[in-house]
């Protein structure tokens, strides 16, 4: 999620930005221009501004704006409150309290760099995403930056907050936006903050999320940061995955789903609806919506305009163009008002799915399964059959049960994926689980970030003996709540069984940091 900068550094922008959008060096000690360079995304330049400055309070702000931008943050809210003086305005105060909230939001966290990456964490369970959040990063780097233009100089930070409460604090992004959309991760201020999945009671797709924050950062450095809202989410919604995947892909079927019901109804959401940020739309499902717009934008902008066609729209943005216009002299010969039509009449030559779905809804904390599945947890009447079914189950009845959970799928839309895992759990209770398979397969095909319905068809292709799918499955699984011990297990024996001793000694080592609530420091880190 990306977000604006600040009304000072937007002014500053537009008075300085006239050399730094050619990403030329700027001059050594010149405040002025190196806040112009933080606005455009362009640390490296800030960095060279820095060099020499005097003592004033301009320059006080610069240095302590520059630190907060490097991770510094015992330095900035030290040398915001030096140049600050007694009695600080209150745009300077407001920034402040964010430094001072960020301290305090930190504390305790170390610090590790491999390679272009630096994460800060906090020690404990979390050194389960250190792994991959390091190669997640850096294939991003790696790949996405040269495809969009420019990786940004200096390498990537990240900082992977424990618990939502500390997200919250360090962005200051408002609680009940982040339950109300979704928003877990933030680009701004060339750093990305990061939400630990533990964080939330089912887990989400962590990896892919800090791929898209990483690419809002590839996208503002390549603008000047002068890319919309709209334009910044599309982009990185669509290219989240080309980290890992040299093609795009399909989007998930709600938001397919909610795509389809728009685009026949007419209810898209406005492009200017989307601004400031995609965390203040009112709604999880408006959100779904806008994302999936404007990620087919884009998908469908490199359709008709073949590979580069995005870095293309970058460049001209960057020189002052609007971002519509951009995208329609790339992708329409100058129209925007038919590359917009254009994109309409591909999406409905797409066979959208069609069938109600639901967004999964944003839990934070602990909760159980009906309050986070993305039906049940607004239908009591049919959680009263899942429950009923679960004691029935618990009792060894496994056809009774069957009957309850059945009741519990609603007439208009498949089984929830909460209420498709127990309906597998009671056909393998029956031995019929070829049933079990194909509902587990329809509730992954319906909603791929639900991390029990992957591990339960995990379990069931090791029964079934088919060890190189189960991984498949227990990876997946993984990848969405890497917290679950026994998932981490069930990975270590089955790469013990496959001769993948590496692999089989990474997943014991994750197990035994869950199991144990951390290790050690990792070698070479700091405070």
């Amino acid at each position: 999620m990306k977000s604006s900068f600040a009304s000072r550094a937007a002014v500053l922008l537009a008075v300085c930005l006239a050399g730094v959008t050619d990403v030329q060096p700027a001059h050594a000690g010149d405040a002025t221009r190196g806040a112009a360079c933080l606005a455009a995304a362009d640390l490296g330049c800030a960095r060279s501004a820095s060099t020499g400055l005097g003592s004033g309070s301009r320059e006080g702000r610069f240095l302590a704006d520059l630190a907060f931008h490097e991770q510094r943050f015992d330095d900035a809210l030290r040398l915001l409150k030096a140049s600050a003086g007694a009695t600080p305005d209150a745009e300077t105060q407001s920034t402040l309290d964010l430094y001072k909230a960020t301290v305090e939001a930190t504390a305790g966290f170390v610090r590790e760099t491999r390679g272009d990456v630096s994460v800060l964490y906090l020690p404990g369970t979390d050194e389960v995403l250190l792994d991959d959040t390091f190669t997640t990063l850096q294939a991003a780097h790696d790949r996405l930056g040269p495809r969009l233009g420019k990786a940004p100089p200096g390498g990537v930070r990240v900082e992977i907050y424990p618990t939502a409460q500390r997200f919250i604090e360090a962005s200051g992004i408002p609680a009940a936006n982040v339950e109300t959309t979704g928003v877990v991760a933030l680009s701004k201020w060339s750093r990305l903050l990061v939400t630990s999945p533990r964080a939330l009671a089912r887990g989400y797709a962590w990896k892919d999320t800090i791929a898209h924050e990483y690419t809002h950062y590839i996208v503002s450095y390549n603008t000047a940061d002068r890319a919309p809202v709209w334009l910044q989410e599309g982009i990185a919604r669509s290219h989240e995955v080309l980290w890992r995947s040299d093609a795009f892909e399909d989007l998930p079927a709600y938001q397919q789903s909610m795509l389809a019901t728009a685009l026949a109804r007419n209810t898209l959401v406005p492009l200017e609806r989307m601004h400031p940020s995609m965390a203040f739309l009112p709604s999880a499902d408006m959100a779904a919506l806008a994302f999936a717009q404007v990620a087919t934008m884009i998908q469908y902008l490199e359709h008709v305009a073949g590979p580069g066609a995005t870095q293309r729209v970058l460049v001209e943005v960057k020189g002052g163009t609007d971002a519509l216009q951009a995208v329609g002299d790339v992708g329409a010969a100058g129209h925007s008002d038919a590359f917009v039509e254009g994109w309409k009449g591909w999406l409905r030559g797409l066979k959208l799915v069609s069938r109600a779905l639901a967004a999964m809804p944003t839990v934070i904390g602990e909760a159980d399964d009906v309050a986070t599945d993305p039906l049940l947890a607004g239908r009591q009447d049919l959680a009263g059959f899942v429950r009923l079914g679960d004691l029935l189950l618990a009792a060894s009845r496994p056809e009774a049960a069957l009957v309850e959970f059945k009741k519990a799928v609603p007439d208009e839309e498949p089984a929830s994926p909460t209420l498709a895992v127990r309906l597998a759990r009671a056909y393998r209770a029956l031995h019929r689980d070829p049933e079990a398979s194909t509902v587990l397969q329809q509730t992954i095909a319906d909603y791929p970030e639900y991390a029990t319905s992957r591990k339960e068809l995990g379990a069931l292709l090791v029964s079934e003996g088919k060890s190189s799918a189960a991984i498949v499955q227990y990876l997946a699984s993984a990848d969405i709540n890497p917290f679950d011990p026994a998932v981490q297990e069930a990975l270590a024996t089955l790469y013990i069984a496959a001769g993948n001793a590496e692999q089989a000694e990474r997943r014991r080592r994750y197990e035994r940091i869950l199991r144990l609530g951390g290790s050690s420091l990792p070698q070479g880190s700091s405070h």
